[in-house]
């Protein structure tokens, strides 16, 4: 009876280690996350979103992470934009950034679950000043109408060009080059 106690706590011993030498997955050979929110709770300002275009894609994931990336589907190795669900401007919203075929980024464009118009108006001219001209027209001619578009107004960043649009009663910023 002793030596059947003996065998068996052996056998329950080679078995605990054998399982303690089972390699551990490298969780950085994982695909990238389907789900796109970074998890942060704070506000992205549309400054910092401005300042990412014509950066790199490498630069895009170290500020916002890896987000849902989406790539040509004929060679799936083109990468054409990255989403996020995030808070921006202190509402909800889905943030796409576009690439062009060198990868660098060439406008974003963030649309909000949740916003009135008044209310994005306001946050954002606290954050960029007042609106500018838009390049189709003056001052006096910021509210365009025609074609969906029911409302725009723009702003100049160092680098970027920040338009606010309700088109087909759906809000959303758009982020181009100047």
């Amino acid at each position: 009876m002793m030596k059947l106690k003996q065998t068996f706590l052996l056998l329950l011993t080679v078995l605990a280690l054998s399982a303690c030498s089972k390699p551990v997955p490298d969780k950085s050979q994982l695909p990238p996350p389907t789900i796109a929110p970074s998890g942060a709770e704070e506000s992205y300002s549309l400054d910092s979103l401005a300042t990412l275009i014509g950066k790199e894609d490498t630069q895009v994931v170290q500020s916002l992470g890896e987000g849902a990336p989406k790539r040509n589907e004929g060679t799936n190795s083109t990468l054409l934009s990255r989403e996020y669900n995030e808070k921006i401007v202190n509402h909800e919203a889905a943030l796409q950034v576009a690439y062009d075929d060198t990868g660098k980024v060439i406008g974003e464009t963030i649309h909000f679950k949740e916003a009135s118009k008044e209310k994005l108006m306001q946050e954002i001219t606290q954050q960029l000043g007042e609106p500018t001209t838009n390049s189709e027209g003056s001052t006096a001619d910021m509210e365009k109408e025609g074609e969906g578009t029911n409302f725009r107004r723009v702003w100049q960043t160092d680098n970027a060009k920040v338009s606010l649009i309700e088109s087909n009663g759906r809000l959303s910023i758009s982020i181009d080059t100047k």
